[in-house]
């Protein structure tokens, strides 16, 4: 299975395609700062103008083919990058599954609003739904933030890895903003 995100774009866009897409995430910008390809146990991060770089699960880094020398410290900052990769992809997938039975739950109490002659019936579904569908996406702009710090510690300790932070505080920011700009209001 192959996840892809390209940083950058608000993470209003990263929501909603989050939110319908259960399988993989991706998100594009004009910046193009870079994008994070997730595959079995490595994350693939490519920039413009700069070779390729791998983080492998078990804390290895390779730019440009070579394995980049890495001191414990280091190595366990590359673990925790991945794990939070894998974050990413895992709550966008249960993201995108929440919207999905939300719609289907949604349908679901249309037919039985009308059936009873109650249109309260699908706002209750909708606001129940909707805050899965949230906690999921806080969840998805945590693993966010975390990886977020991992990545500019570990360029930080690592010069190499400086041109593959690709997540911005800014990117972080804009996913919780979104998250609760498009919260469903208790009405």
């Amino acid at each position: 299975m192959n996840h892809r995100m390209t940083a950058g774009m608000g993470a209003v866009g990263l929501l909603a395609l989050a939110t319908l897409t259960a399988c993989s995430v991706r998100v594009a910008d004009t910046s193009s700062r870079g994008t994070l390809s997730i595959a079995a146990n490595e994350v693939r991060i490519s920039v413009p103008g700069a070779p390729k770089a791998y983080v492998q699960s078990g804390g290895g880094l390779v730019i440009g083919g070579r394995t980049v020398p890495l001191t414990p410290a280091q190595q366990k900052l590359a673990q925790r990058y991945y794990q939070y990769a894998l974050g990413i992809t895992a709550a966008g997938k249960a993201t995108g599954e929440a919207g999905g039975h939300l719609g289907i739950a949604i349908v679901g109490s249309l037919f039985s609003a009308l059936w009873h002659d109650n249109s309260a019936i699908i706002n209750r579904t909708a606001h129940a739904g909707a805050a899965k569908v949230r906690a999921n996406v806080q969840t998805l702009c945590a693993q966010m933030a975390g990886l977020e710090t991992v990545q500019n510690m570990l360029a930080a300790s690592q010069p190499s890895f400086t041109p593959y932070r690709i997540i911005r505080q800014k990117d972080v920011t804009q996913c919780f903003k979104g998250s609760e700009r498009h919260s469903v209001s208790k009405s």
